[in-house]
């Protein structure tokens, strides 16, 4: 009996020794370790027109256990770059090996061809008082990169003018939007508000341009002629870039558009007339504002215009 019990103990001890080495073995088996990515380029630069396949050109993958895994490689993301230009973004790249681990590598990547978010205003920023306002109405931005994103711009400033309806007065406004890959674009602008009255609406004359915001690439020729498009003064009058004339009319000398002079009958304004002030630098990134101005000559009523220019 006790020679049986002996035995009993030693293979029960068998047992949990097998037991153990067993668990020991499983242990070692079991795969913790994620594979190794590796990239034949620290930097790559492509179109954001750019496929998924040629984003990951160049990338590899091996797992210890399972070899070579780079049929697993995905793109997890891409975020704009703290540093650098604003072309300048980081890509981060993952790979699974067939336990599940995973292993990433993050290089820089530049956008040839990119450019930040661009705005547009469809009329100018000037509003009566008294009335319900939303600058939403007017705002759009566009992204090189995911298209239309009008429907995510924000907007900072004054709250009176933002949630309500302002008072006469000159507001500061930022516009901001961000894209897919968190790259942020802000634009200041002014938005003015003025007391509404009979003559500020039969007698105040008042200058459309073509455009209220442009974009120009640094360096390129700006001519802030070619955004004027009319004057609103009693009706619409079409710019004249010729020289003034000097005709006798009605026993007096006086000054007319060469277009009058040769008998024209639509309303004209000579350019001289109208005032422009630029402080734009085309070699300088960064915003811009040209103020335009034209005094009614019957009247004496004065009217101001805005062109934003983004340098970029």
């Amino acid at each position: 009996m006790k020679k049986a019990r002996i035995i009993l103990a030693i293979l029960c001890m068998a047992t949990v020794f097998g037991g153990y080495q067993y668990y020991e073995k499983k242990q070692t088996d079991i795969d913790t370790e994620g594979p190794v990515l590796k990239a034949s380029e620290e930097e790559i630069k492509v179109s954001i027109k750019a496929t998924e396949e040629e984003l990951k050109k160049g990338i590899t993958a091996r797992d210890e256990k399972d070899g070579d895994v780079t049929d697993s490689i995905v793109i997890e993301s891409i975020e704009k770059s703290a540093k650098g230009e604003n072309n300048s973004f980081l890509i981060t790249y993952v790979a699974f090996d067939n336990s599940s681990n995973i292993g990433r590598l993050t290089r820089k990547l530049t956008y040839s061809d990119y450019r930040k978010a661009h705005f547009s205003i469809s009329s100018p920023l000037r509003f009566p008082e008294n009335q319900q306002l939303s600058l939403f109405d007017y705002i759009e931005a566009e992204d090189c990169i995911d298209g239309d994103v009008t429907p995510f711009i924000t907007l900072e400033g004054d709250e009176s003018l933002l949630g309500g309806e302002p008072k006469a007065g000159l507001y500061d406004c930022t516009i901001n939007v961000t894209n897919s890959i968190g790259d942020k674009t802000s634009l200041p602008v002014q938005v003015e508000i003025y007391a509404d009255s009979y003559e500020e609406r039969s007698l105040r004359p008042s200058i459309a341009l073509k455009e209220n915001l442009i974009y120009l690439k640094k360096g390129e020729a700006f001519d802030p002629n070619a955004y004027l498009d009319y004057v609103n003064d009693g009706g619409v009058c079409k710019i004249d870039y010729g020289p003034m004339v000097s005709v006798f009319e009605n026993n007096e000398w006086k000054d007319v558009t060469e277009q009058i002079a040769n008998g024209s009958e639509l309303g004209w304004v000579n350019i001289s007339q109208i005032g422009i002030n630029s402080d734009v630098d085309t070699n300088t990134p960064g915003t811009y504002n040209v103020v335009y101005t034209y005094t009614a000559p019957k009247t004496g009523y004065d009217c101001t215009a805005h062109l934003m220019v983004v340098i970029e």
